[in-house]
C-alpha cells in the first residue's frame, strides 16, 4: 500500500518519532516505500520500523556518532581498549576512532577508510564492502560518494535495499533472529521489540 506524507507523519509519531522528525521523514517514507518496497509487503513493515528506528535513535541520527570519552571507550570496545591508557588517544576523537576501530575489516584497507565509510543510514551500513554492495543494488555509486548516505532519501533507499537483500522472510516475526542479524547481537533487544509494536499498531 502507498501512504501518503500526512499518514505516515501519523505513523512516525505513533512509533515515538519527535514530530519535527517526523514532518522531515513523512515525505521521503511516502516518496521511497511503495508496495513493491518489500518482498511481503506491508507484513513486513513492522520489523523493518522497529529496527531502524532503534538504530537511529527514532530517525535522529544518519550518521553513528564516534565522540567517545576515555571511559566509554572502554565499556563499548572492551577487547580493544582494555585499559583508559588505551582509549585516551581515541576519545573525543571521531575520525582516529573511526580509523581504529574499522580499519583493516569490511573492505577497508585504505588509510581513512574506516572514517569514510563509518555508519550510516538508519540500519547503520558500515565498510566499504557493503557500501558498494548496497550502492549496486541501489544504482549509485556509494564507493565514491558515501556521503550520498546522509540525505534521508538515499538513506532510506539503501536500508530497504540492505533489508530485502540480507533478511530472509523466515526471520520476519522473530525479533530475536531480525536483531541479530541487523545488531551482530542482541543489543536494544528489548527497545526494538517495543517499536515493533508500537509499528504494528499504527501499521493496523
Amino acid at each position: 500500500m502507498n501512504r501518503t506524507p500526512a499518514t505516515w507523519y501519523a505513523i512516525l509519531m505513533r512509533c515515538e518519532v519527535k514530530p519535527t522528525v517526523a514532518a522531515i521523514w513523512s515525505g521521503v517514507f511516502a516518496d521511497v516505500i511503495t508496495a513493491r518496497s518489500f518482498s511481503q509487503g506491508d507484513t513486513e513493515l513492522d520489523d523493518f520500523l522497529g529496527q531502524i528506528l532503534h538504530e537511529s535513535d527514532r530517525l535522529q541520527a544518519l550518521t553513528e556518532n564516534m565522540n567517545y570519552s576515555a571511559e566509554r571507550l572502554c565499556q563499548v570496545w572492551p577487547t580493544r581498549f582494555p585499559a583508559l591508557a588505551d582509549a585516551r588517544p581515541y576519545a573525543r576523537n571521531p575520525e582516529a576512532l573511526a580509523n581504529c576501530v574499522y580499519g583493516g575489516r569490511m573492505g577497508n584497507t585504505a588509510p581513512g577508510d574506516g572514517w569514510r565509510y563509518r555508519a550510516r543510514t538508519p540500519i547503520g551500513l558500515t565498510g566499504k564492502d557493503n557500501y558498494g554492495h548496497v550502492g549496486v543494488l541501489m544504482g549509485q555509486d556509494l564507493v565514491n560518494s558515501p556521503e550520498l548516505l546522509e540525505q534521508p532519501h538515499f538513506a532510506l533507499e539503501a536500508c530497504i535495499h540492505w533489508w530485502e537483500d540480507r533478511i530472509p522472510d523466515s526471520m520476519l516475526g522473530d525479533p530475536e533472529k531480525v536483531t541479530r542479524r541487523v545488531n551482530g547481537g542482541l543489543i536494544g533487544l528489548a527497545d526494538r521489540e517495543h517499536l515493533t509494536d508500537l509499528a504494528g499498531e499504527a501499521l493496523a
